[in-house]
């Protein structure tokens, strides 16, 4: 496709129907130059699983941390809770 021709990549959707329906409609192909190469870390089924629940505020920064962070917010807990827990086991040792 020409580049005149080609649909601008929209910087954000409104809906995942809508993001589903530009995909849809357009080859990945035509945007391969927006494409970046990430790198992933595949964890099995995890041993454990545990529900927290946030407040509103708790819950707003959650997700500004996750988009700066760029992981998913499992991911940022997990590390966090690491984290923490590695400190934990260095004061307890002392």
């Amino acid at each position: 496709m020409d580049e005149k021709d080609k649909m601008p990549l929209p910087e954000e959707f409104e809906t995942f129907e809508e993001l589903a329906e530009f995909w849809d409609t357009h080859d990945l192909e035509d945007y391969a130059e927006l494409l970046t190469t990430v790198s992933v870390e595949v964890v099995p089924d995890p041993t454990h699983e545990y529900v927290i629940v946030l407040s509103e505020s708790l819950n707003r920064m959650m997700q500004k941390a996750q988009k700066q962070e760029g992981v998913s917010v499992g991911t940022l807990v997990n590390l966090w809770v690491q984290e923490r827990l590695q400190q934990y086991g260095e004061l307890s040792s002392s």
